[in-house]
């Protein structure tokens, strides 16, 4: 997902009005959730959410053979063979390694983790296992210890990245000027 000009700058408006809050003193208060929270854990945010992973794809593909006698036969077999290359490079670009897709639902964000609640399981990443993070905008990038690098596609994301950090460190972070 691709977010315009103007909701970037919505969301950085959010997650500057979120820092400058917390610089003069200003914490914010846990909500309420359905889920079951660790002693001491607090929640503080409910959103619904994509999870993105940087994953391999699949790249296989369906060879064709032609046939035939005479010049009939001779152009089928070259025609079939343009579109197994043409199937090959496709299933190449296929495979290569992207962000995609792999699960849907809702985002909890607390003092310990990112917990989601998606379509098809239960996945909670705890800030302990993060490496490193980064926000382009359009969503969280983590890099966790034995997972692949995983995106959260949130809106807020530069809000609910501010606010991560906040929790996870106490680190009150520089929200990037507006893209040009």
């Amino acid at each position: 997902m691709s977010y315009t000009y103007a909701q970037i700058q919505e969301s950085r408006t959010h997650a500057r009005k979120l820092t400058e809050a917390l610089s003069g003193g200003w914490r914010p208060d846990p909500i309420r959730t359905p889920i079951q929270l660790q002693p001491n854990e607090h929640c503080y945010a409910q959103e619904p959410v994509q999870v993105w992973q940087y994953l391999e794809g699949d790249g296989s593909y369906i060879l064709k053979g032609g046939g035939g006698s005479g010049l009939v036969g001779v152009a089928v077999v070259a025609g079939t063979a343009m579109g197994n290359i043409a199937r090959r490079r496709r299933a190449a670009r296929e495979a290569a390694p992207r962000f995609r897709p792999v699960d849907q639902g809702t985002l909890f964000v607390t003092d310990m983790r990112f917990a989601i609640h998606g379509e098809t399981q239960w996945t909670d990443l705890w800030y302990e296992h993060i490496r490193m993070s980064n926000c382009d905008s359009n969503g969280i990038t983590l890099h966790l210890s034995n997972m692949p690098p995983t995106q959260l596609q949130v809106w807020p994301c530069d809000y609910h990245f501010a606010l991560y950090h906040f929790l996870a460190s106490g680190e009150i972070i520089e929200i990037p000027p507006d893209p040009s």
